[in-house]
């Protein structure tokens, strides 16, 4: 077997589970949406369980960067019981929010003020918020879990994992659907939540023992973990992940100030929907690039060249999708359920939002640049630019366009992500080149 099919091979293995790990929210986006498209009002159900699920996506900030934690500080029975007890302070934390934003005294005022939710809205994603309560805490657990299972070498179980993630949640929407149990935003936030508790359960199971066996035949010796280091470590991550998580619920809250907010909300979510199943392999560049650089098997440029060629193909994936009139009939009318002004507005969306495969893979490879030399203050710099660029357009949008909610959300995505893309090349462009350089100064054969 010639070097490059090796590698293309080792990449594909490497990237499934990685993807896996990330995909079971996003999977059932579409879904979702396409049995929420055929509850008594739509477009309402779509939109409350919209900002309902973004709101709690970003109290559960501290998921987005626990399994890389826990790869890291997974190394013997003293760093792994400082990192759950870390880890649980952190569940703790999430779960006094979610509630506090949910139930609290303020809750009322901090749904209509902070998040800007109309008064209609109000009952919707109220009812998906109830649900949804459970569900940061969860995603922490659930990403912990992953991250033990990659440490492990259990690769496989993340793909059965995922499955059984995505099947239950189908299994639950479609038995609250049908018979009635729930209805509106609560379906889908039902399903999620217990979705991703089975999820967490099947996973837990599953490398149980081979953790017990880990931590008994660790070296107590090898590293000693406090409190304090974690923290160190975990919050620039936190900060770096705010931006990207605090997104969506910024555009739900400005798209609330336009003409027909439902509407614009719901054809976004919907667009953004499909537009999230195309990007599951894309989402999984960075940590295989990183995975691939550390083994230090493969010439970097190959590492390089086999991102661009997940970002064409979704690239392709997505022009096809978005401009082939047919298939995007299909996707949004007979598929999700989408009609007249609703099904022409999600797929208004996704053509706006198709240009971003290529430019996400340019930001994942670059960062995991970065990260694979151990320099992170880069991150930090490219998102106060992007952080820049998207308080630009929101400024632009409300203030001095009269442009439609739908235009706005979607641009508003795609300008961002697309100079994000710019800003990481520009900053991990030496990176790059010392990976290389690194790389070859040491004597590698290729044909092991």
């Amino acid at each position: 077997m010639n070097n490059n099919r090796k590698f293309f091979i080792e990449a594909i293995t490497i990237l499934l589970p990685i993807s896996a790990s990330m995909s079971v929210v996003i999977a059932v986006i579409p879904f979702l949406s396409a049995l929420l498209a055929r509850t008594t009002n739509p477009e309402e159900s779509i939109s409350g369980y919209s900002i309902a699920f973004f709101i709690m996506m970003l109290v559960g900030l501290p998921h987005l960067r626990t399994q890389g934690l826990t790869i890291i500080f997974f190394t013997n029975s003293q760093s792994i019981n400082q990192l759950r007890k870390f880890l649980s302070y952190c569940i703790f934390l999430v779960t006094i929010i979610a509630i506090f934003i949910t139930i609290g005294p303020i809750s009322s005022f901090l749904l209509k003020e902070l998040f800007i939710i109309d008064e209609t809205l109000l009952v919707s994603v109220r009812n998906a918020l109830y649900w949804l309560i459970p569900f940061p805490g969860l995603m922490i657990i659930r990403m912990h879990l992953y991250g033990s299972a990659f440490r492990l070498g259990k690769k496989h179980i993340a793909l059965w994992s995922n499955a059984i993630g995505i099947m239950a949640v189908f299994s639950f929407a479609s038995i609250f659907f049908f018979f009635n149990i729930f209805s509106g935003s609560a379906i889908a936030a039902a399903s999620i939540t217990l979705g991703i508790l089975c999820e967490v359960l099947f996973l837990g199971v599953s490398i149980y023992q081979d953790t017990k066996r880990y931590i008994m035949s660790s070296d107590e010796k090898s590293e000693h973990v406090s409190q304090k280091t974690l923290l160190v470590f975990f919050v620039p991550l936190i900060i770096d992940a705010i931006l990207p998580a605090s997104t969506q619920p910024i555009i739900n809250a400005t798209m609330g100030l336009k003409n027909q907010p439902e509407l614009s909300i719901a054809g976004l979510m919907m667009a953004l929907g499909i537009f999230h199943i195309i990007l599951i392999p894309i989402n999984g560049i960075q940590n295989t690039s990183l995975t691939l650089f550390t083994m230090n098997k493969y010439h970097p440029f190959l590492v390089r060249r086999f991102a661009i060629f997940i970002g064409v193909s979704g690239l392709f994936i997505i022009f096809l999708v978005a401009f082939f009139h047919p298939l995007s009939n299909f996707i949004f009318g007979n598929l999700l359920g989408a009609e007249a002004e609703l099904k022409e507005l999600s797929i208004n969306a996704i053509k706006i939002l198709s240009i971003l495969p290529f430019i996400l893979i340019i930001e994942q490879f670059y960062v995991a640049c970065l990260l694979s030399t151990k320099n992170t203050k880069p991150i930090i710099i490219i998102n106060i630019l992007r952080l820049i660029t998207f308080l630009t357009w929101l400024v632009y949008g409300v203030v001095f366009s009269n442009m439609s909610g739908l235009v706005f959300g979607a641009a508003g995505w795609t300008i961002t992500l697309f100079f994000e893309g710019i800003y990481a090349w520009l900053v991990g462009k030496s990176s790059y080149n010392k990976i290389k350089n690194l790389h070859y100064k040491k004597k590698i054969d290729y044909n092991n």
